[in-house]
């Protein structure tokens, strides 16, 4: 499944790929961003569910 989601920490729009997990529309999730050898803890807050 595909969202679009917002990180509340980078303050810009994403959009999940691939994403196993059924997310709800509306909620906050804490989410582990990779950049470059490091691992960070965002909160993405679901906007939508993208279709195919």
């Amino acid at each position: 499944m595909r969202y679009k989601v917002y990180d509340e920490e980078d303050k810009k729009e994403r959009t999940l790929e691939e994403c196993v997990t059924p997310l709800e529309v509306g909620s906050v999730r804490r989410v582990q961003v990779k950049k470059g050898d490091t691992r960070e803890v965002h909160h993405f807050r679901v906007l939508e569910e993208l279709k195919a």
